[in-house]
């Protein structure tokens, strides 16, 4: 597939899961009483506020997923000789430091995190798109599901999911790293 219809396919997609996710929220739940999301659950967000945190959220996405698909960024240090720790932390803030750094440091350099963001969240993104999706038609179209249903299983699905689709992108560029800077 090329990359002009993968942009196109994938910021679709991650739109449409975004309006489907909101609408089946809305009419699950009106007052968002029922919401799991920490937006609302924990920081008390209306439905005002959290539909602007997440298009805003969407937009800065498939904008960084644009600039990752259409222009040139080397993200991996062209030194010989990272851990993949290291390699990890390198690739998020462009020094070489533990992975950990991603927890708690922050790129300098705009276009590094915009790059990091396109092509790594952009991935999270379809995936947690497809989760919700699977989870609201369960819910609207099942009896059995509505039985296991809960916030923390699905959060947990979508944290392992992420976590699990960050490690193969990590890895695969990292196998790629090592094979060019030998």
């Amino acid at each position: 597939m090329n990359k002009e219809l993968k942009f196109i396919i994938t910021s679709i997609w991650i739109l449409f899961t975004r309006w489907f996710d909101a609408f089946s929220t809305y009419r699950h739940t009106p007052d968002l009483g029922k919401e799991a999301n920490p937006l609302v659950s924990i920081f008390g967000f209306g439905w005002t506020p959290l539909l602007v945190v997440i298009v805003v959220l969407s937009i800065y996405v498939i904008y960084a997923y644009y600039l990752a698909t259409f222009q040139t960024f080397n993200l991996v240090p062209s030194e010989k000789g990272y851990s993949f720790s290291h390699f990890i932390g390198y690739v998020y803030t462009g020094k070489k430091q533990s992975w950990v750094s991603l927890f708690y440091k922050f790129p300098k350099d705009l276009n590094r995190l915009n790059h990091f963001v396109g092509q790594l969240l952009s991935g999270c993104l379809v995936f947690a798109g497809f989760l919700s999706t699977i989870m609201w038609l369960l819910i609207n179209y099942t009896e059995f599901y509505k039985s296991i249903h809960s916030a923390p299983m699905i959060y947990l699905i979508l944290i392992i999911g992420s976590i699990y689709i960050s490690y193969r992108w990590f890895k695969n560029i990292y196998n790629e790293y090592l094979t060019f800077v030998r």
